[in-house]
């Protein structure tokens, strides 16, 4: 089946505009791929209305989604005769091909190769025909092949036909994280991929080779192939290839250190590197272009990490993932000595006990690192390690985003878990610094109402602050959360994004919110969500219809069509959680709201509320004649294009109109009129 998505509003606005800020662009790893990790866009089911919008190049579709079996939409289409929509279409900018196979009947993990066929599977002409729209794209800038193996000619002809395409900036193949069936790109897949980066007019920037079964020979093929002859490529994924040894980090650390190779992020994560294999790679980056690193799940021994950030350290690397490693504590104290250092994932290290933590941020106090980028969510560090983390966040100036999720795991050791008293001294650290952070995630922690009381004025002075996550923190009460509305007010609130789910919100605290919200015109998401009960597994909320109508009256206030005019034309996003009666009243309004044309997202409120019927004109009839011209136009504006959600057609109310009052629209009535005003 065939899917789409209608577009990423963030993402666009986050490339110009008003609220675009961009110190949110942070290293290398972050700009090189516009969708990292669990980030991806997306999809829902393409029925034969959304193929329609492809064919009238609909810029509201840019992102579409090819299910190579099953009972799919693939197969009803004559690519052939009405691929040249594909072909033609300016807007679509990302497209996937996915292998799913359950739906064959396939044992979970069989490959399916690029061209074979069979039932429910595409034909090789249905597939030359369909990869022969794709090569006249010129808009497509992402192709995703999830789930498919190469190991033949002709899939890897298939693959060679994108050499030289005009927009095709990143290319995926293999798989994500949470897909059930590998892939295989052998050398005859390597070498049409590296066909594809060695020509003339390539504009590749980003190549995912992950979970491909790759070997030491189809490796050595995708990098002699590949890199030695591009200077464009940026970012490359070897991830999950767990059948590479030394040989294969032999080629590819010679390669990175090849002065044509301008590679500046490597992702070698869930992949298997002995001591031998280590040192091999720690040479070859120490001696490349190599800006930003992932060796996130690793099993490396203590003596392989010290050789390993010992060659780092004469390295100008920026960016470093070590989530879900084991790691000691006094290793990783070299980091400190990789000077460039800006961004830095230690999530899941829970190897370290809160005396490791302490260790570890005094020495990178005392070595003076200052990051932009800092994760050390999920993991055990108790109050003497959050103390540390304080006081070496106090002392600098450049933080911009600061991720703490879930410290605070009631599983863990007591002397692991941050007490309040723990999450006072911290927040207590932090009032006299002044970094000025993008994004803080403080998710599932021990923070109560004394701690929400000294957030509060540490966030409200961060102007640039755009996403705050403090979702699970059930020890705030709901008078606690009443402080946060105070920041929501503040002058300098600029939040995008408030996650505060799963938390002990009740009415007063949802009317206290949208009230502080009618005005605000940069959030677009607040999640208000229940808490979890693991008796019932279900979830369970204080807010009753009372704080939902709040809600509803921030949307669209009904009380007169200014408050109308003056209610929020920004949020899009509340919460999941609420009855089907609330979801009717709630979801028109925050569909509404994700279009971007504000002015017409408040005229379609007022059509639909003060408009719906033809007592609703009189207050039209009463008008000076002067403004009735810019009235009606007002009335009969056109839609723009792509828009979402209900809306009311102002040719209806412009008829009703009409037939209450054909004076105003009679020339010769309007001139008499006109005259007798003049006589008087």
């Amino acid at each position: 089946m065939i899917t789409n998505n209608q577009g990423n509003d963030d993402n666009a606005e986050n490339s110009g505009g008003d609220i675009a800020d961009e110190s949110s662009k942070i290293t290398t790893e972050d700009s090189d791929d516009e969708y990292e990790d669990n980030d991806w866009p997306h999809y829902d089911n393409l029925y034969e209305e959304t193929f329609q919008k492809i064919k009238q190049n609909d810029p509201s579709i840019t992102n579409l989604s090819v299910w190579l079996d099953g009972k799919c939409f693939f197969n009803s289409i004559d690519w052939k005769e009405d691929g040249c929509f594909i072909a033609n279409n300016t807007h679509l900018k990302r497209l996937q091909l996915i292998f799913h196979g359950r739906c064959l009947g396939r044992p979970r993990g069989e490959h399916y190769i690029l061209g074979e066929e069979g039932h429910n599977l595409p034909t090789r002409q249905q597939l030359r025909d369909f990869f022969s729209c794709i090569y006249r794209n010129s808009s497509i800038d992402t192709i995703e092949i999830e789930s498919v193996s190469v190991d033949d000619e002709f899939g890897g002809g298939l693959i060679e036909g994108l050499c030289g395409h005009p927009s095709l900036t990143r290319l995926g193949v293999g798989i994500k994280y949470s897909m059930e069936i590998e892939a295989k790109w052998g050398s005859i897949g390597c070498r049409a991929i590296g066909k594809v980066l060695n020509h003339p007019r390539s504009k590749l920037k980003v190549l995912r080779v992950s979970h491909s079964d790759l070997d030491n020979e189809a490796v050595q093929t995708l990098l002699s192939e590949a890199l030695m002859g591009s200077n464009v490529l940026k970012k490359l994924d070897l991830s999950g290839n767990k059948d590479i040894t030394s040989a294969g980090w032999q080629a590819l650390a010679t390669v990175i250190r090849h002065p044509n190779c301008k590679l500046n992020n490597l992702s070698l994560s869930s992949n298997t590197i002995n001591d031998d294999g280590v040192s091999i790679l720690g040479w070859g980056l120490s001696g490349s272009s190599v800006k930003a690193l992932n060796l996130w799940s690793h099993k490396i021994n203590r003596v392989g990490w010290q050789i390993l950030l010992l060659h780092l350290s004469q390295t100008s690397l920026e960016s470093l993932n070590l989530r879900q490693n084991s790691i000691e504590a006094d290793v990783l104290a070299l980091l400190g000595s990789i000077r460039s250092l800006k961004s830095l994932n230690l999530s899941g290290n829970r190897s370290i006990g809160p005396a490791g933590w302490q260790f570890l941020f005094n020495s990178f106090q005392r070595s003076g690192i200052q990051l932009k980028k800092l994760d050390v969510s999920c993991n055990q560090m108790g109050n003497e390690g959050i103390a540390a983390l304080g006081s070496l966040l106090g002392n600098t100036s450049t933080l911009k985003m600061l991720k703490m999720d879930s410290l605070s795991y009631t599983g863990w050791h007591e002397s692991s878990i941050i007490t309040s008293h723990g999450w006072v001294a911290f927040f207590n650290a932090l009032q006299g610094s002044n970094f000025e952070l993008v994004k803080l995630y403080l998710s599932n922690n021990n923070i109560d109402d004394d701690g929400i009381q000294l957030l509060t004025p540490l966030v409200s002075r961060m102007s640039t602050l755009k996403n705050l996550s403090l979702k699970d923190n059930q020890s705030v009460t709901p008078t606690g959360w009443l402080a946060l509305s105070a920041y929501l007010r503040s002058p300098s609130f600029g939040l995008r994004e408030l996650l505060i789910d799963e938390n002990n919100h009740n009415d007063d605290t949802m009317i206290a919110f949208t009230s502080a919200l009618i005005y605000n015109k940069t959030l677009k998401v607040i999640s208000l969500g229940g808490t979890w009960d693991d008796d019932t597994d279900e979830q369970t909320s204080l807010i009753t219809d009372r704080g939902w109508e709040a809600v509803s009256t921030l949307l669209c206030n009904k009380t007169s069509i200014l408050d109308t005019y003056n209610s929020n034309h920004t949020l899009k996003y509340v919460s999941d959680y609420y009855s089907d009666e609330i979801r009717a009243k709630l979801l028109p309004y925050l569909e509404l709201n994700d279009n971007k044309d504000k002015a017409e997202v408040a005229r379609q409120k007022i059509l639909q509320t003060h408009f719906s019927s033809e007592d609703d004109l009189q207050e039209f009839l009463g008008m000076e004649l002067e403004m009735m011209p810019a009235a009606i136009a007002w009335i009969g504006r056109p839609l723009p294009i792509g828009w979402i959600g209900k809306n009311v057609s102002g040719l209806s109310t412009m008829y009703n109109l009409t037939r209450m009052a054909p004076d105003l629209f009679d020339s010769s009535a309007q001139k008499k009129q006109s005259v007798g005003k003049k006589k008087r």
